[in-house]
């Protein structure tokens, strides 16, 4: 719901400022201010994820998420909201989750054995997703009775950023009812070797680097079409909130299922090819929709779109993490989520600000046109990442697997 209520409100702001041609920077704006501090922490995060207890540091940057959405609720619901204090808030939120989510994402192989990863992290994507059906189609219909047909009444969206707010509350419960994640790596390496040892472990393995780089250029030129549904909406649609809500609710669903079809595939051998041919058919229905005229027939499509998505993330992290030992672990992993928090919203702010010339449709054209173009790139000249199969995930001389009871002997799984 907050996702939408941010789209919404930065478009509105862009209308009440008299400049409604500048929607689509302005989206641009907010995803440059979340790029930044992610880009520039989350290496670091990746270090004290692996030197901290992660639950614990969880509970502190959940807890933060939690007061940063209250106080864009409050301000958006008093009406004295502005770009630039959304712009700044979007900052701060990125710069805990530079550690929140390197730290999440490495605690799901410490709960599992290594046969049910892959399953583990689908359903984890589906709990996160799974929202994405209901969230924006609830939200619409509350700040529509809430404002009423008065776009300028920003209070509806501001109590979705309330709603928010207090749901931070059931996580950071459940993060308190959980055991504690003892410390992984250790304390008495500099940072800056903990992060070049992370980095130069991904380095030297091809299929992790291959896997960066098709996430980097998702982040950058596909996976932006969220955020811009707004100014689709809006520019090339001309429809309100309501509307805009279905078609976050068909990515939704897409991310749902895509999310249900990664954990059912726990047992594929040929990963590294799914993941390359995903990724390419997400760049060609990525173009699609931004050809697309009508806005009926694009919910279908971001329904596919949606489910093409999660199935290359779903094998993006499983390939990452199969590959990577415990003790680097939450270095690879804050990479990855670099991905995600920063490439996502700087690829927003280059498709949003070539949308204001071109408009936003077609600058989605020429970012699934890049993504195909590298992804087939790879298909053809990256043979180690095309063939990539299950692997055994690396662990320290000793170390046994907390899911397990038998006690193995000291060899190390490679």
């Amino acid at each position: 719901m907050q996702m939408f209520g941010q789209g919404y409100l930065v478009v509105q702001l862009a209308v009440r400022d008299g400049v409604p041609q500048l929607a689509p920077l302005y989206i641009g704006l907010v995803g440059l201010a979340r790029a930044v501090p992610g880009l520039a922490f989350g290496l670091f995060g990746g270090v004290v994820a692996d030197r901290a207890d992660r639950r614990r540091l969880l509970l502190v940057t959940q807890s933060l998420a939690g007061l940063f959405a209250a106080v864009l609720a409050g301000l958006t619901i008093d009406g004295r909201i502005d770009i630039v204090q959304v712009i700044l808030l979007g900052a701060l939120n990125s710069l805990v989750f530079a550690f929140d989510a390197p730290t999440r994402q490495s605690m799901v192989p410490r709960l599992v054995p290594d046969r049910d990863l892959m399953s583990a992290i689908g359903l984890n994507s589906a709990a996160f997703n799974g929202p994405q059906i209901i969230g924006p189609v609830l939200g619409g219909l509350i700040a529509a009775a809430i404002s009423g047909n008065d776009a300028s009444d920003l209070r509806g969206v501001g109590w979705l950023f309330a709603l928010n707010a207090i749901s931070y509350l059931a996580t950071v419960t459940a993060l308190v009812l959980m055991s504690p994640m003892p410390v992984e790596g250790g304390r008495g390496v500099p940072v800056i070797r903990s992060i070049r040892e992370g980095l130069g472990y991904m380095g030297r393995d091809p299929v992790i680097r291959w896997v960066m780089i098709l996430l980097a250029v998702s982040a950058m030129f596909s996976r932006p079409y969220i955020q811009l549904l707004p100014a689709v909406a809006n520019d090339t649609f001309h429809v309100g909130a309501l509307e805009l809500s279905w078609m976050l609710g068909a990515s939704g669903v897409g991310s749902l299922l895509g999310a249900v079809a990664t954990a059912s595939l726990g047992g594929i051998r040929r990963r590294g090819l799914v993941l390359l041919a995903s990724c390419a058919i997400v760049g060609a229905l990525v173009v699609v929709f931004g050809a697309l005229g009508s806005f009926v027939a694009t919910l279908p499509v971001l329904t596919l779109v949606g489910f093409g998505t999660m199935l290359f993330l779903g094998l993006a992290n499983t390939i990452a993490q199969t590959r990577s030992p415990d003790h680097l672990r939450g270095r690879v992993m804050s990479v990855y989520s670099m991905m995600q928090q920063s490439l996502i919203p700087l690829g927003t702010m280059m498709l949003g600000a070539l949308g204001t010339f071109t408009g936003v449709s077609a600058s989605l054209v020429v970012g699934g046109v890049v993504v195909m173009v590298v992804s087939l790139y790879a298909v053809v000249r990256v043979p180690t990442l095309r063939d990539a199969t299950p692997q055994a995930r690396h662990r320290r001389r000793g170390q046994v697997h907390p899911a397990r009871r038998e006690i193995r002997g000291g060899g190390s799984a490679d």
